[in-house]
């Protein structure tokens, strides 16, 4: 029964170090390329210049179902000209209710006019267009994808106390991993100890 228990107990073990190693891979992968968009982001505004990449966290459930409040949208900078009806943009409003923030909402209608092309857009979950032109030199870019849930992560960071838990975790982990080590080793140990008496008395007699 105990050689069961120990077959099963080393295939959990297996199993854990695998996932633990997987997540790990993903987080650095992650990490790598968020620090490359960020990177990126920095050199081209020292330039001037619009980011060609720019990370976005969604607060306000306009977007909803298709994006939602803690998503995080990847936003490409791309030829104004090219956008159509359909496309979800991120675009810094003329309102000063949203404090220099950017918008996040969807084409519904194009127009060419003699200051250039300019957008009307909408939130999915709002029931009527927003209530401005979009103009092209106001558009950050196109939404290529999304990140779900990626901003609760940022903002449990930013938290007090976040960076403090995000550290503890995987320290209490190695240290927890070490002890179940070292537990083993001194088992190991007390086993041979124990043979080797039993094999002194069994000597002795």
């Amino acid at each position: 029964m105990s050689k069961k228990r120990n077959k099963f107990l080393q295939a959990i073990n297996k199993i854990l170090k695998w996932l633990s190693t997987l997540i790990l891979v993903i987080l650095v992968l992650i990490g790598i390329v968020l620090i490359g968009i960020f990177i990126s982001g920095k050199v081209a505004q020292s330039k001037g210049k619009t980011p060609p990449i720019s990370l976005y966290t969604i607060i306000s459930p306009s977007m909803t179902p298709n994006i939602k409040v803690y998503d995080v949208v990847v936003v490409k900078t791309t030829d104004t000209s090219a956008l159509q009806v359909g496309d979800v943009i991120s675009f810094y409003s003329n309102n000063v209710y949203f404090d220099g923030k950017p918008i996040t909402h969807r084409i519904v209608e194009k127009y060419n006019t003699e200051e250039g092309i300019s957008y009307i857009t909408k939130g999915d979950a709002n029931a009527v267009v927003d209530n401005e032109y979009v103009y092209e030199q106001n558009i950050v870019g196109k939404v290529i994808f999304k990140i779900p849930a990626l901003g609760r992560v940022q903002f449990f960071l930013a938290s007090q106390g976040g960076w403090f838990i995000a550290i503890l975790i995987p320290a209490l982990a190695v240290i927890s991993y070490d002890i179940v080590k070292i537990a083993k080793l001194v088992a190991v140990k007390n086993k041979i100890n124990r043979i080797k008496k039993q094999g002194k008395e069994i000597g002795g007699e």
